[in-house]
């Protein structure tokens, strides 16, 4: 009978003993290196992104990480100061006129103080990281550089005056905003020293109108009316309407501005003079899939991709919509509602050829020392019309400015294209708009977005406008 017996290690084949060796040490290699890695990772978490989460707003320890840090600046395009730390001060150079673009910081954040906290707070280097764990010395937060112009906010900003509204300034091909301006806004040098007082206010001074609010569009909405009658099966070039000043439709009678006859018009003269009957008209006959369809191509019913809260614009058409409604719609009344940000973001596309990126607010995140730490990437582009429709609509807003309800801006050393609007609202005193845009002499079309609330007169948009296009013109971005 033949015994089991343990084999020598004469009896196992080289090859195997040599491949088992081998393999030994392959895993021994991934062993060592998985562990270096995975104690590199904790370092990292424990050193690097600690003090990212730890800088979080809603850390209730905030208070305390902050007393380590000189805040980091919040700077313009030019690299004027909109935030500053002095000493243990929170200086803001341009107050309200800035506000909603910096926001505030103390016991609570806004703007871009709460959205670029995490880099305000942030040690820039190595050797900071390293300050910050092993010694009590205070150290300096990235700064934060932005796309906005400082000066034209503040032009922008007091050419308001006392009028509630918005103004908003970008550069159409880049999607770089020169100027993001709400009135009345809190000035965030003094916000909790007025805390209640301004919270009661019943002109809501916490509440960013130029990307919070909506607003019924008026007369400007007339472009997207007629795109989509470009866009639409029943679309002739050649079609004109004998305006009358009047038009009914099923029982709802629709007025020309201040009652008056324009006669026979085409779609371009119909533009240029805003014409209510006329656009009505075409709403009805295009019908609600239409516009419905219009209003979402251009971005109505979702969130603008952009670094500070924005709201929705709202269709206001339901199913079941009569006449009335489509006839109110087409000339952007009714239910209808849009935001300042989404009117400026469809003038931007009509001024770039039909194509509009996203919105840039901030541009770069630079350590104490000035280099760059981080550089913002512009945003994605994307087409919202074609190039001849874009063409189009930017003939039609030529003549708003040559001969239309905008003419004032005839007299100006550049061409501008544009369209007016006065929005009947709940207050019963028409809100005025103005959105267009022009050759900045920059190689860059600029976009004019502007909503003065209840400011009555047809042309105080408009006059705003102008005014910050010649300030532009002057004094370059």
């Amino acid at each position: 009978m033949r015994q089991n017996r343990k084999p020598k290690e004469t009896d196992i084949p080289k090859v195997y003993t040599s491949r088992h060796k081998k393999s030994e040490r392959v895993l021994k290699a991934i062993f060592i290196v998985s562990y270096v890695l995975l104690a590199v990772w904790i370092l990292k978490i424990l050193i690097m992104d600690s003090v990212e989460m730890q800088v979080n707003a809603y850390n209730p320890r905030l208070s305390a990480i902050e007393a380590r840090f000189y805040r980091g600046r919040i700077l313009d395009r030019a690299g004027r100061s909109l935030a500053i730390q002095e000493d243990d001060i929170r200086e803001y150079p341009y107050g309200a006129a800035l506000g909603p673009v910096t926001g505030y910081s103390g016991p609570s954040k806004d703007g871009l103080e709460d959205v670029m906290n995490s880099y305000l707070l942030s040690p820039a280097s190595a050797e900071d990281q390293a300050k910050y764990w092993l010694t009590n010395e205070k150290l300096a937060g990235c700064d934060i550089d932005t796309t906005v112009n400082a000066e034209l906010s503040y032009a922008a900003y007091q050419g308001m005056g006392d009028y509630k509204g918005a103004v908003i300034i970008t550069e159409a091909d880049t999607g770089e905003l020169l100027a993001l301006v709400s009135n009345p806004f809190y000035n965030p040098n003094s916000v909790f020293d007025n805390w209640d007082s301004l919270r009661q206010d019943e002109d809501q001074p916490f509440f960013n109108r130029a990307t919070m609010g909506i607003y019924p569009p008026g007369s400007t909405f007339k472009l997207l009316t007629s795109l989509a009658w470009h866009r639409s099966s029943r679309y002739d070039p050649d079609y004109t309407y004998t305006c009358e000043g009047y038009e009914e439709f099923d029982g709802y009678g629709m007025r020309c501005f201040h009652g008056e006859i324009h006669g026979e018009l085409t779609i371009s003269d119909a533009l240029a003079h805003s014409c209510n009957t006329f656009f009505s008209t075409l709403a009805v006959k295009m019908g609600r899939d239409s516009l419905i369809q219009i209003m979402d191509d251009m971005g109505f019913g979702q969130k603008i991709p952009f670094v500070l809260p924005t709201a929705v614009s709202e269709y206001g058409l339901g199913e079941d919509s009569n006449l009335e409604e489509l006839a109110a719609t087409g000339i952007g009344q009714g239910k209808i509602e849009m935001t300042p940000l989404l009117l400026n973001r469809i003038t931007c596309a009509i001024a770039n050829g039909g194509w509009v990126r996203d919105y840039m607010l901030v541009e770069d995140i630079r350590n104490a020392d000035g280099s760059i730490r981080e550089n913002m990437e512009h945003g994605r582009r994307e087409p919202v019309m074609n190039s001849e429709e874009a063409s189009w609509l930017t003939e039609m807003m030529e003549g708003v400015c040559e001969y239309g309800t905008a003419d004032i801006m005839s007299y100006m050393d550049t061409q501008v294209y544009g369209k007016t609007g006065t929005a009947e609202n709940a207050t019963e005193t028409d809100h005025t708009w103005f959105t267009g845009f022009f050759e900045a002499g920059s190689g860059h079309r600029v976009a004019v977005t502007v909503l003065l609330e209840e400011s009555g007169g047809q042309y105080h948009a408009v006059y705003l406008a102008r005014d910050l296009i010649e300030w532009i013109l002057t004094y370059g971005y």
